[in-house]
């Protein structure tokens, strides 16, 4: 980076030299370019030494993937380019393995990173037989007793001594399954399920067994059995009234019982009843005891975070009858946080799908949009040409964060663009007939963001997908790849809608292969109606 002062600053990369030392041999004009070794970097010094004359310099980018598949613009350049910097972020990381980080003393594939980011890779490049080669290397990293490391490839088993204990994370081992799922719905890859299952069910067991049952209490002491990072980097707020953050207790519980269902699941898909009925019995212990332990009378949780709420909410995790209530309490935590972000790499997915999932659509994009810290639009205010680790990598006033640990490409965060692709502009795989064999269209229009535009080239072919909104009037195209089947799915909001000029109604409308537009009328709700909702939601 350039510091505020405009200095060359790369103290944040600890004790990686990232230095390139050439002797010439004085013979006339000379090249070089370096092997066996990558920098990560946006900017290069270069000093000079005698009477050499630099005539030229390349930086040239490498990457395991390289291609392009998915793009996304909308009437906001702050947005826009944050997807290009979650691009550059993959680029830049998926080089053999998706590290954490390109440029710093670490540059380690990272598992919680690459379970929240999955989806929003497969969208972005083709990483199908870049994953098959990572998990199978996740698969020899894990323990025997089912833990999975937080790092793989996993340097640390062989300095035990330096690095005790260092796997069993629950948010970071359950990449094991969350990566071969997206593979699955992206490519139909159903044979890389069965063939990472055993792993996937040794995983859940493990956690399980951290503490007996279905609540799990993970210790907190590094390298103990089943130590959790919980929502890491959740910011806390303002250091004279921190903000409430997730328990360990609570997030690992709650990815105890993901990881129980989602696995129950793929094992009834490749034929594995026995396994599908003992899990699924598991997680159904695991959701009543989640809500006898972390959810009051009132449907408070107990925490009483945006981390908590996101993910209990998108995972069907609160009863019925306090429902209503938790609905009231989330949307809470978002207005003390002066509608920021309160969420760190486990949260952070589940945000903006959690308030879309409740109604919230206004107060969704006002989270979005907003460009303070806590924030993504933040950093690219900030300049930032890829993603952070932090979301105050940088102060408001230019100055840095401890570099002990700030890197200012980790493309974790970025995985927000999977929301962009599948929840604004409205496209996504459908899992019953994945691989985009069938692909479900269902818009959400936020108006600040018009026009959207956005496409991927999918196993299937290329998807494209755009809407503009006009006054009420939103006009909606669309087109299915000669391979693949539509479904059309409008919110109940949206009204009078026509696909091809003709009236349609009802929830699911099936699409041809080839291009289509569709019309209707929505209403966006008035930010005072929305403030006024989250004065009187505290009372349940």
């Amino acid at each position: 980076m350039l510091d505020k002062d405009g200095n060359f600053y790369n103290v944040n990369y600890r004790t990686a030299e990232a230095t390139i030392t050439y002797t010439l041999a004085g013979q006339g004009t000379e090249q070089y370019r370096p092997h066996f070794t990558f920098q990560g970097f946006r900017y290069a010094r270069v000093a000079i030494e005698g009477d050499a004359k630099l005539v030229d310099i390349k930086s040239i980018p490498i990457s395991s993937v390289t291609e392009q598949k998915a793009t996304f613009t909308s009437g906001n350049e702050l947005v826009n380019r944050l997807f290009l910097n979650t691009l550059w972020s993959q680029r830049g990381n998926f080089i053999e393995v998706p590290t954490d980080c390109p440029q710093r003393d670490e540059r380690l594939g990272w598992t919680g990173d690459a379970q929240v980011f999955a989806g929003t890779a497969a969208y972005l490049g083709e990483v199908q037989g870049f994953f098959h080669k990572w998990v199978r290397d996740l698969m020899v990293d894990q323990r025997e007793d089912g833990a999975v490391p937080h790092v793989c490839p996993d340097p640390t088993r062989m300095q035990p001594e330096h690095y005790p204990g260092f796997y069993g994370s629950t948010g970071w081992g359950d990449a094991i399954y969350q990566v071969p799922w997206q593979l699955y719905l992206h490519y139909g890859d159903t044979a890389f399920l069965k063939e990472t299952l055993p792993s996937m069910i040794k995983w859940v067991d493990f956690v399980w067994s951290i503490s007996d049952g279905p609540i799990v209490s993970p210790p907190r002491e590094w390298g103990a059995r089943g130590f959790s990072f919980g929502d890491w980097l959740q910011p806390k707020g303002p250091s004279a009234k921190p903000l409430p953050t997730i328990g360990d207790d609570a997030a690992a519980t709650i990815y105890l019982y993901i990881a129980a269902k989602q696995v129950a699941d793929i094992a009834a898909l490749v034929g594995e009843t026995a396994t599908a009925t003992r899990l699924g019995k598991m997680a159904e212990a695991v959701k009543t005891a989640f809500a006898s332990e972390f959810i009051t009378a009132s449907g408070r949780l107990a925490y009483d975070d945006q981390t908590s709420y996101a993910l209990a909410i998108i995972h069907d995790l609160i009863p019925a009858d306090k429902y209503e209530a938790a609905k009231g309490y989330f949307k809470n935590t978002i207005d003390r946080a002066d509608r920021r972000i309160g969420t760190g790499f486990i949260g952070t997915p589940a945000l903006l799908p959690a308030l879309i999932k409740i109604g919230e659509w206004a107060l969704a994009s006002e989270v979005f949009l907003q460009e303070e810290v806590p924030g993504w639009l933040y950093q690219v205010k900030m300049g930032a040409t890829t993603i952070w680790e932090r979301w105050d990598a940088i102060q408001a006033d230019g100055s840095i964060y401890n570099p002990q640990m700030n890197s200012y490409n980790h493309y974790a965060y970025g995985a927000v663009c999977q929301w962009l692709l599948e929840g604004v502009a409205g496209f996504r795989p459908d899992e019953k007939d994945p691989a985009f064999k069938t692909i479900v269209f269902e818009p959400l229009i936020l108006p600040e963001l018009s026009p959207v535009k956005a496409d991927h080239d999918s196993p299937a072919g290329k998807i494209r997908a755009e809407w503009t909104i006009t006054g009420e009037a939103v006009r909606y195209e669309i087109e299915v790849p000669a391979a693949s089947r539509g479904v059309l799915r409008l919110a109940s909001t949206y009204r009078d809608a026509t696909l091809d000029g003709q009236a349609i109604t009802g929830q699911d409308t099936v699409l041809s292969a080839g291009k289509h537009v569709v019309t209707f009328n929505y209403t966006a709700p008035k930010r005072e109606e929305r403030q006024k909702s989250l004065v009187n939601a505290n009372t349940p």
